[in-house]
């Protein structure tokens, strides 16, 4: 498809869906979703697979998270725009420039309120996990539910789903695993230490309860989001 067309429709996206109620929920979660992501750091059990992967490697470059996501989202966005470009929209835009950001610059006010896990309980990780996990889970639900466009990433796991009819779960297995083994072949290259590798139980716990954490949010996102869009 040519180019014009593809920004013709990524401008009718634009135009007819962003309402202020779903600019403002798509701005909004991207930020509490990257608050939730650094609290999740700073509690030392592990991130999500590419929260993990981007984390470890820009360490490893000694690059700022922000600027590394950035750029690899300019990168992933290529392929976004060439089979995915139905589903940019402003909140792709946030997702890509915003929460890297985000993550980057609250772990110091965080840790400042909140402390960190570092050196301390079990229990007190754990704890500090679960709730950055119902922060991040909140954001993502609201962001989502505003529905103005993917990040580039969640792409790759939709579009094999789309263009391979492949199970929505096995291409969500598929790029995690991918960030999984770069974060190994970092660690076995030396790039990075295994304690800044970023994998912990809490990659296990986002595998398994992200989704429905996420789901627990979604009526109350969906009501003030669309509430007068019926009207």
């Amino acid at each position: 498809m040519k180019t014009t067309t593809r920004l013709c429709v990524i401008r009718e996206n634009v135009l007819h869906n962003s309402t202020p109620r779903r600019v403002t929920a798509a701005l909004l979660g991207n930020v509490i979703l990257g608050i939730g992501v650094g609290a999740l750091k700073l509690s030392g059990m592990g991130n999500d697979p590419f929260c993990a992967a981007t984390m470890a490697v820009s360490d490893g470059l000694h690059m700022g998270l922000g600027n590394f996501q950035l750029l690899l989202n300019l990168v992933l966005s290529l392929c976004l725009f060439i089979w995915g470009y139905r589903h940019i929209g402003l909140g792709t835009l946030f997702n890509m420039c915003l929460t890297g950001y985000v993550i980057q610059f609250s772990q110091g006010p965080l840790e400042a309120v909140f402390g960190s896990g570092a050196g301390r309980s079990l229990p007190y990780c754990l704890g500090y996990m679960l709730a950055a996990l119902l922060v991040a889970s909140f954001g993502l639900s609201m962001y989502q539910k505003a529905d103005l466009g993917m990040a580039p990433y969640d792409f790759f796991s939709i579009g094999m789903t789309e263009h391979f009819h492949s199970p929505y779960f096995i291409s969500r297995i598929i790029t995690d695993g991918t960030c999984v083994c770069v974060i190994l072949l970092s660690v076995a290259l030396g790039l990075v230490g295994w304690e800044n590798s970023h994998l912990g139980i809490g990659t296990v716990v986002c595998a398994f309860c992200l989704g429905p954490f996420v789901g627990t949010f979604d009526k109350l996102n969906e009501k003030w989001i669309h509430e007068q869009e019926s009207v």
